[in-house]
């Protein structure tokens, strides 16, 4: 059994340590962002034990609760490819500045909100943009751009954080320009690309693919566990849809008057609570709702906190 040392803290030490306490302070990991500017964000989601919506910013994040963000004051790294999970989130990316990190990231983990990222595989080597996780199962879908010492370029997917991956055929993308992709928080083999096309739905791992197409250009999606939301541009302005994964039927959602040039870009909904929704716009506009019914708060402008 280990036993601990007692220290004895005398002199100057101990009047500081007495201090400290006195006036009830202590360091915190998210404090208040004050006029902060974001400049590019980068992925979005629900953390925590209280599932706040969470952003990942080109400086670390920032974490929206009672009515105020809070960004991180450490591990302040250029987040991508960002995806919330049942216990922390996965990424990649590259560290921030002065950090003893090699660039770039590699796939890493953090478990207790960025306070300590894991490092789990291709640390110094790949930069991925295009992540997807699914919520409970965690496993890690990657667009991988370029080959590098593991993995060629293409889709791959991996049920041990990295350890082994499978490449994803793609039978059935007839998309050459991918937006994006997100996987099902509870069935890790539904993965779901979007692109001008349409979305196209898997349901073997990216085995094979079917089109479903839509009304206008897929700019973002997300998964509920019985349905897929998504945006698109129609007639010049974003909308946002619900499509039944079982039936396909599909219904019009309420949603914030947008522009074309700013649609919603990275859209989340909280899987504790599937009423819950957070999208984030291509101008940096962060929107969330409780209920739909309730319609959308509009919780950043333009990428600048109060």
């Amino acid at each position: 059994m280990k036993k601990h040392k007692k220290i004895l803290v005398s002199g100057i030490a101990a009047l500081f340590l007495l201090g400290a306490c006195s006036n009830g302070e202590k360091e915190e990991y998210f404090v208040k962002a004050k006029g902060e500017k974001v400049e590019h964000i980068h992925g979005a989601g629900y953390l925590g034990e209280e599932k706040t919506p969470v952003i990942a910013t080109h400086d670390g994040l920032l974490k929206y609760e009672n009515k105020s963000w809070y960004k991180a004051t450490e591990n302040n790294h250029d987040y991508m490819g960002f995806q919330t999970f049942k216990d922390g989130f996965y990424a990649s990316g590259h560290p921030q500045q002065g950090a003893d990190l090699k660039n770039p990231l590699g796939l890493i983990k953090s478990t207790d909100e960025g306070k300590s990222i894991d490092k789990l595989a291709f640390y110094g080597e790949t930069d991925f943009h295009y992540l997807g996780a699914s919520y409970e199962v965690g496993t890690i879908y990657a667009v991988n751009e370029m080959p590098n010492s593991k993995i060629g370029a293409g889709v791959y997917y991996t049920k041990n954080e990295g350890k082994d991956w499978t490449q994803a055929a793609l039978n059935g993308v007839t998309s050459s320009s991918l937006g994006g992709l997100d996987v099902h928080p509870s069935k890790d083999n539904l993965i779901a690309l979007y692109a001008k096309e349409g979305i196209f739905l898997s349901e073997n791992y990216g085995k094979d693919f079917t089109l479903i197409k839509t009304k206008g250009i897929v700019t973002s999606l997300t998964f509920k566990k019985g349905a897929i939301v998504y945006s698109t541009l129609e007639e010049n302005k974003p909308v946002l849809h619900e499509i039944n994964l079982d039936d396909k039927k599909e219904v019009s959602l309420n949603n914030p008057s947008l522009t074309a040039e700013n649609p919603p870009i990275y859209l989340e909904v909280n899987p504790e609570k599937e009423t819950e929704m957070m999208f984030v716009t291509a101008k940096n506009d962060v929107y969330v709702t409780k209920d739909q019914k309730e319609g959308w708060n509009k919780i950043l402008s333009n990428g600048e906190t109060e």
